[in-house]
């Protein structure tokens, strides 16, 4: 008997569906975005996704709560990014 194979097979098909409440990992049109400016300074840009930045801060609890007030007013998804690659959910209001 063969425990090594039973213990590595997998079942794709599951893996390959995605479930029905799944949501996007990235940022749409018209979500508000926070961004670091600078890697070494504490400046926050605002911004709703494919505009240019709204708002400038200097504290990242600041800009978070911004955010997340920002995206509750307009019913929008919030996201915090460090990089522009990699973002990260902060506040979800789309529906």
């Amino acid at each position: 008997m063969n425990i090594r194979g039973a213990a590595i097979a997998t079942n794709d098909d599951r893996l390959r569906k995605a479930s029905p409440d799944a949501r996007q990992s990235a940022p749409q049109a018209g979500d508000i975005l926070v961004s670091e400016r600078a890697a070494r300074a504490d400046v926050f840009a605002i911004s709703i996704v494919a505009a240019d930045s709204d708002i400038i801060v200097n504290r990242y609890s600041t800009a978070i709560e911004r955010v997340q007030e920002l995206a509750r007013a307009r019913r929008v998804d919030g996201w915090y990014t460090c990089d522009q690659t990699h973002y990260a959910r902060v506040a979800s209001y789309r529906s």
